[in-house]
């Protein structure tokens, strides 16, 4: 998977674009220093969204914004 493009919204959300879901928009909302996955607004023409797949856009995109160490530092990662 890898991301296409990314365009800023406002109170610091992300809409993320990935070339395995081409026609699904995928938008992020910043919690402390890193970003997740908020709301996926999937399209039929894509494969079914996994938890997996969830994991992975959010590790493209906080890597995209030089986050990822702060997202892998978070507790929920640990578990």
């Amino acid at each position: 998977m890898k991301l296409l493009n990314v365009s800023y919204m406002k109170k610091g959300q992300m809409i993320g674009f990935f070339d395995t879901f081409p026609h699904s928009k995928v938008l992020f909302s910043r919690v402390k220093k890193y970003y997740f996955v908020s709301t996926v607004y999937w399209d039929e023409r894509d494969q079914v969204v996994t938890r997996s797949d969830l994991e992975k856009m959010e590790l493209l995109l906080n890597s995209y914004f030089g986050t990822e160490s702060n997202y892998k530092n978070r507790k929920a990662w640990a578990d």
